[in-house]
């Protein structure tokens, strides 16, 4: 790899400022300083001779000099990359930078957890792990795979890899359900005390059960946009929770928390691995690793109600 002051250095400086429009969350991408990162941009517009960007205390935007430089540089580097792709998969080991994205919660206790352990049994893999809840888009952004929750994914050009199903557990503490009882029944969650996502003016909770889909509004006295959060809460007695079963799992396990209406658990969706074809050694390895994580986690079926 090049020196990090070397012509490519710059120009991977200069495409991260430019797509993230942002010195600090370039040089964060990058691993360095964001005086590193100005200085390295300084030295290319010196070498070209041309302002590349314009910079104000607010913001960062690319002169026309900058787009076209951007448009050439974004190929020059794709072709590098590739080139590298090509020459490390010839012995089929897994090498070299894999840049991953994934759900902020889900990545954070499935995903991270398999990537690390692809990574230490291949020393020559380096991981770029984002966890962010916006849809990537992975040409534009370069990202080699993708963890996406979603119903289906029918991408033109790309593989969609089934992980796991989307399962869901509604859960209380003892304490809770001590106080205010245990419903029998979705009817019995309008008397019932529900946390829920801010999201949306109106809580709905979509269930799925013996009878099909069914669409319950729910309310309650807390809300959050964080789930780990609407799980804490669950754990403090505060209500009853709808929530993906790897967010509850440790709970339900050491009994801080516990199902109810257990026939009610699964969910529409499930999670992909999204990526190009045809794929390189590291995303086969990594992508493999996901769906034996992940798909060895489904713990949380529904159970059907005995009648």
């Amino acid at each position: 790899m090049e020196p990090a002051g070397g012509h490519l250095g710059e120009m991977r400086a200069f495409l991260e400022v430019a797509r993230r429009q942002s010195f600090s969350a370039a040089a964060r991408a990058l691993g360095l300083t964001s005086s590193s990162v100005s200085k390295q941009i300084a030295r290319l517009e010196e070498r070209l001779g041309a302002q590349l960007l314009r910079r104000t205390t607010r913001r960062v935007s690319l002169t026309e000099a900058g787009n076209l430089y951007a448009e050439r540089a974004d190929r020059i580097l794709s072709d590098i990359e590739e080139a590298q792709r090509a020459v490390a998969d010839l012995d089929g080991t897994p090498r070299g930078t894999l840049r991953i994205s994934a759900p902020t919660v889900l990545g954070s206790i499935r995903v991270a957890p398999a990537v690390l352990a692809c990574r230490a049994r291949y020393p020559e893999l380096r991981i770029d792990l984002d966890l962010t809840d916006r849809i990537v888009d992975l040409v534009a952004e370069r990202i080699d795979v993708a963890v996406r929750l979603a119903a289906e994914i029918s991408p033109a050009s790309l593989v969609a890899r089934r992980l796991a199903d989307d399962l869901r557990v509604l859960c209380a503490s003892p304490r809770y359900l001590r106080r205010h009882g245990t419903p029998r029944c979705l009817e019995d969650l309008a008397d019932h005390d529900c946390i829920t996502l801010n999201l949306d003016p109106v809580a709905r909770w979509t269930l799925v059960g013996p009878e099909g889909e069914r669409v319950v509004p729910v309310s309650g006295t807390f809300r959050s946009s964080d789930t780990i959060t609407l799980r804490d809460a669950a754990v403090a007695g505060v209500g009853l929770a709808n929530l993906p079963d790897y967010v509850v799992q440790d709970q339900l396990e050491s009994g801080e928390l516990r199902r109810v209406l257990p026939e009610y658990g699964a969910s529409k969706r499930a999670s992909f691995a999204v990526y190009a074809a045809p794929a390189r050694a590291a995303v086969r390895v990594v992508v493999d690793a996901l769906a034996r994580a992940m798909g060895a986690a489904e713990t949380a079926k529904p159970t059907p109600r005995k009648p």
